[in-house]
């Protein structure tokens, strides 16, 4: 199951000392395709039976994503009004057990197929691109800011990742 998600466990030495014996319970599972630099040390606290782990991250190799995709439905007046039309016009008789299934499961399976079969004929879904750079953690509200006075705001975003740890 781990291999399934490319993962791998990293730490390679007992983490809980117990007496004469020495046990390997606790764990760090990394992406290799993503992380390939790093070191793993154990860390004595004495806070616990256990001994933590240090993992130290030298290099990571993240696909930034340079583009997000969007769907959008449009709903309006008249298409709200033309959906109620085609839902009234329905029979429903695979959901009443009129076909003497009386299985909940097929009865709920035949409303939703068909409820979303008129839904999605009637509000049609739209993909579009957007292919600007994007940081996730800014807000609308902090993009209004940026926009009232882009002459007096400058927005830099800096990461720093620590090659060492001393």
């Amino acid at each position: 199951m781990i291999q399934t998600y490319n993962l791998t466990a990293v730490v390679n030495f007992p983490t809980r000392p117990q007496g004469n014996s020495r046990t390997m319970i606790d764990n760090i599972f990394i992406d290799n395709s993503k992380i390939s630099n790093y070191s793993v040390f154990p860390f004595l606290n004495g806070l616990s039976d256990h001994d933590a782990q240090l993992l130290i991250i030298k290099d990571i190799n993240l696909q930034s994503q340079s583009h997000y995709v969007y769907i959008t439905i449009n709903i309006n007046n008249y298409s709200v009004n033309k959906i109620k039309i085609n839902l009234s016009y329905e029979t429903w008789d695979c959901v009443f057990g009129l076909n003497n299934n009386p299985d909940v499961d097929t009865l709920f399976n035949s409303f939703l197929n068909n409820y979303l079969r008129i839904f999605y004929n009637h509000f049609p879904q739209h993909k579009f691109i957007d292919r600007h750079n994007h940081i996730p953690w800014i807000t609308p509200g902090i993009k209004i800011s940026c926009k009232q006075d882009s002459s007096t705001y400058v927005l830099e975003v800096v990461m720093i990742f620590p090659y060492e740890i001393l």
